[in-house]
């Protein structure tokens, strides 16, 4: 019988070899449909710090969000690794961004203070429907949104069949507060509405 780690490690696994398998089309079109919905919240509307992240491999493309969010004059920012475990977010500038240590696009310029942040949109291998979520494993997202102001929105993004029953969450792990995919919202924490 595996137990809670082995049951992680496995479900990361399924989700990214899944995930992978998706094709570009795919990708593309779940993404729009997801940066559709996400264009409308008004949680997002209404915000004026936003917090995304760039896609790596078959993520959630969340590019015409920022470009969109930018255009509509919002401060957007995106996470960049401060060391082991540990990220801060920063002001995202296209012209000013380098490969961070995962191969992820990052920003270049000073750490914005967390709790100036109105809304967190974050990419995750497993979501389930309590509003926990599997990342790569490093702990980075969970730490940084204790960071934030209460109050502040968090919404998960995935495909549709990235959620799950349960992620067996650690006592650490922070659970989203909406997740949005392709086909559906979840709303987790109904506190924001």
């Amino acid at each position: 019988m595996l137990n809670e780690i082995d049951m992680r490690k496995s479900l990361r696994n399924t989700m990214r070899t899944a995930r992978e398998s998706l094709s570009s089309e795919m990708v593309s079109e779940y993404s729009s449909r997801i940066v559709t919905k996400l264009c409308s919240f008004s949680e997002i509307v209404q915000s004026e710090n936003i917090m995304c992240f760039l896609s790596i491999g078959n993520e959630i493309d969340l590019r015409p969000l920022v470009n969109q969010l930018q255009k509509d004059g919002k401060q957007v920012l995106l996470p960049r690794v401060a060391g082991k475990g540990i990220m801060s977010a920063v002001i995202y500038e296209h012209d000013k961004t380098r490969k961070g240590p995962f191969g992820i696009t990052e920003p270049e310029g000073e750490a914005f203070d967390p709790k100036k942040i109105d809304v967190v949109i974050l990419p995750g291998l497993v979501y389930d429907y309590q509003g926990y979520r599997l990342g790569y494993g490093g702990g980075y997202y969970d730490r940084f949104l204790t960071l934030l102001r209460p109050g502040a929105f968090i919404c998960g993004v995935c495909y549709d069949f990235q959620i799950v029953e349960t992620v067996f969450p650690h006592a650490k792990d922070v659970a989203v507060d909406w997740i949005v995919t392709e086909k559906s919202e979840l709303v987790v924490n109904w506190a924001h509405f």
